[in-house]
């Protein structure tokens, strides 16, 4: 008893089983530093989803691959050639979520503003300047919680759906994800303090350029639905962050799918928040709001999608040069912008905080005739379409 007592011991005790012993000691100790470190260079930012899905969007399909079936023994897919997860790399960018191969994740968290820019140019008819990238900044809190003027003096926005009543069937839904966003002309505290962040409204913002669009569209015999629910307000009852918007318009468009299976047109009405010089354009002697469609690549089907605003990009470009900026893919932020729902769902951006309301009809008119000539052509329908506005 003595002998096999002395000889466990002497196993224990030998170099090879102590240098195990201390390389799995290290190892140990290097995952958790690892991970200490990355909830606390991420404690300033607060460590959400967000961030994790911005890493997992960046992956290659193989660098996901080789992840799953090193958690999963039995899962052993075919991993595209010459892709390899880089161990180092990997573990740098979840700590830091710099990606080396993309400068714009270093400079996102030194320049202000900078990581906003997540955006790939599409289709464009000229070069975009990194100052005529779209950019949508939330509004600052009071712009949010303050009534407006008009506000006060009108009846509260109901929270329930209001739907402009059409005739025949309807195929088109038009709504505003972010509702309250408005123009510096509208708003009397934008207007005095020359500040286009406080342009938002309850009552007078990018509804109008919806209801103005489903006008036009039932000119070009098009049954056309405006939802007017007032996300915004929601998320105010709710004390609720901003980015949750289109999660809020998401139970909408779900909805009246259900209630109206004629529905596959969804479109998304927003403004821009650059200045003036970057959204304006002249054509005939006339200022216009310019306009560009944005396509979340996120959703599993997005060329589906860009194939649809292409094609009313590229009528609008044929007939009005210079009106629509092109198309833009955006993978931050929610990067997705219910277009999963059909191949026929965009999100489009018409003028900034400083175009005026008419200029925006404008717009809203040639973009509505634009929708219904994709839209004729698609169905190839028989019936001719109204007479368009004058």
């Amino acid at each position: 008893m003595q002998r096999k007592y002395r000889g466990v011991v002497l196993n224990l005790n030998g170099v090879g089983v102590q240098r195990s012993f201390i390389m799995l000691s290290l190892s140990t100790a290097v995952v958790f530093i690892l991970l200490g470190m990355l909830f606390v260079s991420q404690a300033g930012r607060g460590l959400s989803s967000q961030h994790v899905g911005k890493i997992a969007v960046g992956m290659s399909n193989g660098w996901m691959l080789q992840t799953l079936r090193y958690e999963l023994p039995y899962f052993q897919p075919n991993v595209p050639e010459g892709e390899s997860v880089n161990i180092p790399t990997l573990m740098f960018r979840l700590v830091t979520s710099i990606n080396p191969d993309d400068p714009r994740t270093l400079l996102g968290y030194e320049l202000p503003g900078f990581s906003l820019f997540d955006t790939e140019v599409l289709v464009s008819e000229k070069t975009v300047a990194l100052s005529d990238l779209p950019f949508e900044s939330s509004p600052p809190p009071e712009a949010l919680r303050d009534e407006s003027e008009v506000e006060k003096k009108t009846t509260p926005v109901p929270l329930q759906d209001t739907m402009l009543s059409t005739k025949g069937k309807k195929v088109m839904f038009l709504y505003n994800t972010h509702n309250r966003e408005s123009w510096v002309s509208e708003v009397p505290k934008a207007r005095e303090q020359n500040d286009p962040n406080l342009a938002m409204d309850a009552k007078t913002n990018v509804t109008l350029i919806s209801k103005r669009m489903a006008k036009t569209l039932e000119q070009d015999g098009i049954g056309s639905t405006v939802g007017l629910r007032d996300f915004t307000g929601i998320l105010n009852q709710r004390s609720a962050s901003y980015s949750l918007s289109y999660a809020e318009s998401l139970k909408m468009v779900k909805s009246v799918m259900a209630q109206d299976r004629n529905l596959n047109y969804f479109i998304d009405i927003h403004r821009d928040s650059l200045p003036r010089k970057s959204t304006t354009t002249t054509i005939n002697g006339k200022s216009y709001a310019q306009a560009f469609f944005v396509i979340g690549m996120r959703n599993p089907n997005w060329e589906k999608n860009q194939q649809f605003a292409l094609k009313v990009h590229n009528v609008i470009e044929k007939k009005y040069p210079g009106l629509s900026k092109g198309i833009f893919g955006k993978k931050g932020g929610n990067g997705e912008y219910n277009q999963s729902v059909s191949p026929n769902s965009i999100l489009i951006e018409v003028g900034g905080p400083d175009n005026t309301v008419e200029e925006c009809y404008r717009t809203a008119d040639i973009l509505a005739e634009a929708i219904a000539e994709v839209y004729w052509e698609a169905e190839k329908a028989n019936a001719k379409p109204k007479a368009k506005h004058s």
